[in-house]
């Protein structure tokens, strides 16, 4: 199970958070802003496919109206980055 912590919270307890990460095989999920900006875990450890699909199912998401936004921003900059139509390089 991952625990989820603030930045600031593990840099005030680094070397307890360290501990635990390596003695306890524990795995933080630190936030900025209530938003997961990173994972910390141990470096050797190994994941079982039942872990992996947890992790992946308790992913970070988008909510959707950033969803919405960011496909919108991707189809206006494909847009506005046409490609030329010949592409040939001259020798």
């Amino acid at each position: 199970m991952n625990r989820v912590i603030s930045v600031t919270e593990a840099s005030r307890n680094f070397s307890d958070v360290i501990n635990r990460v390596y003695y306890q095989g524990q795995t933080y999920l630190l936030t900025r802003g209530g938003i997961v900006v990173a994972q910390l875990t141990g470096a050797n450890k190994t994941l079982s496919a039942k872990d992996l699909l947890s992790q992946w199912e308790n992913r970070p998401r988008l909510d959707p109206d950033d969803a919405a936004q960011w496909e919108q921003d991707l189809v206006e900059t494909r847009a506005a980055l046409a490609m030329p139509e010949d592409t040939t390089w001259d020798s």
